[in-house]
């Protein structure tokens, strides 16, 4: 009797415990790889946390910040842990945290970039989380979902549609006598002009930062002539092509229209330093949605800044204009909380409120009921950066296929390219010859 009765009793607690122990393994954030938080399932009810990264502006710091934390009051058991800094240094940052596992949950990801991080198997496959409503993404424009998207799978959502131009004072312009770009303008009316504006202001002020080291200014003037920054798994422009492009900011610098080597070696991306910002040059070269920080950072608030687009090519054979998706926010592949991720994202995007926070900041949204919320809220800034995405859209080109795996070093040797030519370290043809190169071995490893 007594044998029995301790039987039925280890039954009991056998019984309780694997009762336990289904319980403590079912939550979804638990699991590598996010393995168990399959797309559909609910989000872990336990407080998560997720990290979170980007670059900007203090701008886009405050805004991302204050999107966070009405997130966070929506969602009270998910806690975001924001990482974020300059442009400068990101991206190598980010590349050693994947290559140490320690990646962020996540991730604001440039087009530029993406093919290549797609590919290493970093990013978190968006689908399943698009398919089944987490993420929604039926009123984004086509185009820039495409533009998210490797072999067939979302791997990027667009913050906001983005084009290139170039930000001018008016200010300046008007005091100095001198008509404001067009939309028509050319690299030569760009050079005439700041040569211009370099004599009548004086020693010490510019009419544009020397950009020559810049690969996606760059890749604008070599679509003007015919050909993307790369083709065929090479790279795209001619020598002739490049060599042109180098030469027009050598004659630039030697007639005083563009700053020095010296202060282009100093400058960073961090737009509070940029020339224009500092009153030290009345143009610079810059994205659409930046057109917002440099309103807010200029030295002088009294003056105002437009912008046009990038100048034409004499005799291009296409426009080089494009719009492109501002930045893109991503997942990490082995985040342990998919689902959460996905949440986020879809926040970022979708939600009235999370996008009034954010506005245009990082480029008009892409989700077309936004876009018509916002219209009547716009402030005057604000509108200028929807009238210039307005008027890229009437004068442009389509965009081309994000960047091959390499890009990131040809980057850097690009930039070093141009301060090798700025510092007499090597004449043009020699240092173009060597980039090109150089630039088609790394392509080829990626074959």
């Amino acid at each position: 009797m007594k044998t029995k009765k301790t039987k039925g009793l280890l039954l009991i607690v056998s019984s309780v415990l694997l009762m336990a122990t289904a319980a403590c393994s079912s939550g979804g954030g638990n699991s590598p790889e996010g393995t168990a938080a399959t797309a559909g399932s609910e989000p872990s009810a336990e407080t998560i946390e997720l990290r979170m990264t980007w670059w900007g502006s203090q701008t886009r710091h405050d805004l991302t910040t204050k999107m966070i934390a009405l997130f966070e009051e929506k969602h009270p058991n998910i806690k975001i842990k924001p990482e974020y800094s300059g442009w400068d240094g990101y991206f190598d940052k980010l590349s050693t945290q994947v290559a140490g596992s320690n990646a962020p949950d996540i991730i604001q990801m440039d087009y530029a970039f993406l093919s290549d991080y797609a590919k290493r198997g970093t990013l978190l496959d968006l689908t399943p989380y698009s398919s089944d409503g987490t993420l929604r993404t039926e009123e984004h424009d086509k185009s820039m979902i495409d533009a998210g998207s490797i072999d067939g799978k979302l791997y990027a959502v667009t913050l906001g549609v983005n084009a290139p131009g170039v930000v001018y004072n008016a200010t300046v312009l008007q005091e100095l006598g001198i008509a404001e770009p067009e939309e028509s303008w050319t690299w030569k009316d760009l050079a005439e002009m700041s040569n211009q504006i370099a004599e009548k202001k004086g020693s010490g002020y510019y009419g544009t930062p020397d950009i020559s080291g810049t690969t996606n200014m760059f890749e604008i003037y070599a679509r003007q002539y015919g050909t993307g920054l790369f083709a065929d798994n090479q790279l795209g422009p001619s020598q002739d092509v490049i060599t042109n492009w180098f030469n027009y900011w050598q004659e630039l610098r030697d007639s005083g229209g563009a700053t020095t080597p010296e202060i282009t070696a100093a400058m960073t991306n961090a737009l509070e330093t940029r020339p224009l910002s500092v009153g030290q040059s009345a143009f610079d070269f810059a994205w659409s949605n930046q057109l917002l920080t440099y309103l807010n950072v200029q030295k002088d608030q009294s003056h105002k800044l437009k912008m046009q687009v990038i100048p034409h090519g004499e005799n291009e054979t296409k426009i080089g204009e494009y719009l492109k998706p501002g930045q893109f926010i991503s997942g990490n592949a082995k985040t342990e909380h998919p689902k959460e991720v996905a949440m986020l994202i879809d926040f970022m995007v979708n939600d009235p409120e999370a996008t009034a926070i954010l506005g245009s900041e990082r480029g008009v949204p892409v989700n077309a009921s936004i876009r018509e919320q916002l219209k009547p809220t716009l402030t005057e800034s604000e509108q200028l950066v929807f009238d210039f995405i307005d008027l890229v859209s009437q004068h442009s080109s389509n965009i081309d296929p994000p960047y091959p795996q390499g890009f990131s070093e040809i980057d850097k040797n690009f930039k070093s390219a141009s301060e090798q030519i700025a510092f007499g370290q090597g004449s043009i043809e020699q240092v173009t010859e060597q980039f090109i190169t150089g630039s088609n071995q790394i392509l080829g490893k990626s074959k």
